[in-house]
């Protein structure tokens, strides 16, 4: 199946649908996010092997086990809230702060002080619930991987809002480097374009000072058309 392509005009790229338009999309999404986040994983572990390789003392190595141990921890957890509850789902608010303070905590370098900011404004529909915390999966990874990237303090804010009609709206933004040049979407913009088309919606990513990953979601009865 051919990738997502994305269109970039003034600094914004547009994620268009790859699996998503043969209406079958988590089918294919479901194991590509598995992949993408795990990926995610091994790199960071990579990476603090790499900076520890000088140092031979007891202490670095008990210090880069434990955070390795950490890290697969972390991991676990965020799998666990993107594929499979193990108890009752807690509100929305504590899902994506949760979701969202992991993905930093397992992402970012050790020596990074990262802000978060978290707001939820509204109702968000429960057919909508799990897919909007997979494509915040994917916005936070972006957000501390590449905005974040050497990096050693920064700011990432996630807004989410249902308005009165159903309609929901993810924001993620982050005050990272930003603009790197590329005109394609990465995997990650690529698998959050695919589920947002699953429900009839759009991703979409702006940079200017900062870089602004917004999800847009019809109303579920809109999508069936019941109303």
């Amino acid at each position: 199946m051919p990738d997502a392509q994305a269109a970039v005009t003034n600094r914004q790229t547009w994620a268009e649908p790859g699996y998503a338009e043969r209406g079958d999309p988590e089918s294919g999404c479901d194991l590509r996010q598995l992949r993408h986040h795990t990926k995610n994983v091994l790199q960071q572990m990579l990476l603090q092997i790499a900076d520890a390789q000088g140092l031979r003392t007891s202490v670095c190595s008990s210090w880069l086990l434990a955070d390795l141990q950490r890290r697969i921890r972390l991991s676990a957890e965020i799998s666990d809230a993107l594929f499979g509850l193990t108890r009752s789902p807690a509100p929305m608010s504590e899902r994506l702060q949760a979701l969202t303070e992991s993905m930093i905590r397992m992402l970012a370098d050790g020596t990074q002080t990262i802000r978060l900011e978290v707001t939820v404004a509204g109702e968000c529909p429960e057919p909508l619930r799990q897919l909007v915390l997979r494509v915040a999966h994917e916005f936070l990874g972006n957000a501390v991987k590449h905005g974040m990237r050497t990096r050693v303090t920064g700011t990432i804010t996630v807004h989410l809002a249902t308005d009165i009609d159903g309609r929901t709206a993810l924001v993620v933004t982050d005050d990272g480097w930003g603009f790197d040049g590329s005109l394609n979407a990465g995997d990650g913009l690529k698998i959050a374009g695919d589920l947002a088309a699953s429900a009839g919606g759009t991703v979409s990513l702006h940079r200017t000072h900062v870089t602004v990953a917004s999800l847009e979601l019809p109303a579920p009865r809109a999508k069936r058309g019941l109303g």
